[in-house]
């Protein structure tokens, strides 16, 4: 197992995070939530008054975000009551006026329409477009979105820690698999060569060479061996728990190197003439599998 903080580093790429900033009267709340994705990719909600920073929003998050679709959601809560303005939709105002006129006197009905049934009706006002300053507002801006972003880079950390700890567990699983298989190997090919030799002497005693005979068993014998692979297999266990307990986003390099193990563990697979290989095979698959669906969650 690595020592303190040899995980801390790894993160998952599912969480959430809201922040909030109040400053000059303005107040901004931003909302973040990551699920898993294949490339860092934003998706920004922005009030109309808050477009121009957009690009800055970006690379605020590319700072930190390496992987993973993230949504953003930004509000503006409050702001100074000297930019508060409403506009009255004169328009649709008179229309309703007419309208309500027109039903009164249709339905014959008694009093005059008035301001007090035109405030019921929806959409006569509504707040007028405001130019923000952006060098005055970002400050505030980043400060919510600041806060929101270590809040779901705290939740992506501590599900990446789990995710590590459950990962290394099985790796230490699959490393004894590998030390099973070759003891299995070993004793298959021991066995392999002496039920051949045993044939080889009831069959055709007397008529082959003793030279011969042996080269037809060593090549046999040769055609089974899995050393090879199960060195490679070894070799990517060390790659995988090393990157694993790295420093850097490690997601795509563990689902390649996981790709690799199950290269070797196919070929052994096939070359497998012992049941007891055959099993141990089945089940490295199994935990491959395993590993393959939890690497899916790393940044």
């Amino acid at each position: 197992m690595p020592g303190d903080g040899g995980w801390l580093m790894v993160s998952s790429m599912t969480g959430y995070g809201r922040g909030s900033s109040s400053q000059e009267g303005f107040t901004f709340i931003a909302e973040l939530r990551s699920v898993n994705h294949r490339y860092a990719d934003f998706a920004l909600r922005l009030p109309r008054e808050l477009y121009s920073l957009e690009d800055r929003i970006r690379r605020q998050l590319q700072e930190t975000i390496k992987r993973g679709r993230v949504e953003v959601s930004l509000v503006l809560d409050e702001m100074p009551a000297g930019l508060r303005q409403v506009k009255v939709n004169f328009d649709l105002a008179e229309d309703y006026y007419r309208s309500l006129k027109l039903l009164s006197d249709r339905l014959e009905l008694s009093g005059d329409v008035g301001l007090q049934h035109l405030l019921q009706m929806p959409e006569l006002f509504k707040p007028a477009g405001v130019a923000l300053s952006e060098e005055e507002v970002w400050p505030i801006v980043s400060a919510a979105l600041g806060e929101g972003l270590d809040q779901l880079l705290n939740q992506r950390r501590t599900e990446g820690e789990n995710l590590c700890r459950d990962l290394l567990e099985r790796c230490g699983r699959l490393e004894e698999m590998v030390r099973q298989a070759s003891v299995s190997a070993e004793e298959a090919k021991e066995e392999c060569r002496r039920r051949t030799e045993e044939k080889f002497e009831e069959l055709l005693a007397g008529k082959f060479e003793e030279t011969r005979l042996i080269m037809e068993c060593a090549m046999l014998v040769e055609r089974m061996g899995v050393d090879e692979e199960l060195v490679r297999l070894k070799s990517h266990l060390e790659a995988f728990r090393s990157n694993l307990t790295g420093s850097d986003p490690a997601g795509r390099k563990l689902d390649f190197i996981a790709q690799e193990m199950f290269r070797e563990v196919n070929t052994i697979g096939s070359k497998a003439g012992d049941y007891r290989l055959t099993g141990i095979v089945v089940e490295m698959k199994a935990e491959l599998e395993k590993i393959r669906e939890q690497i899916q969650n790393l940044e």
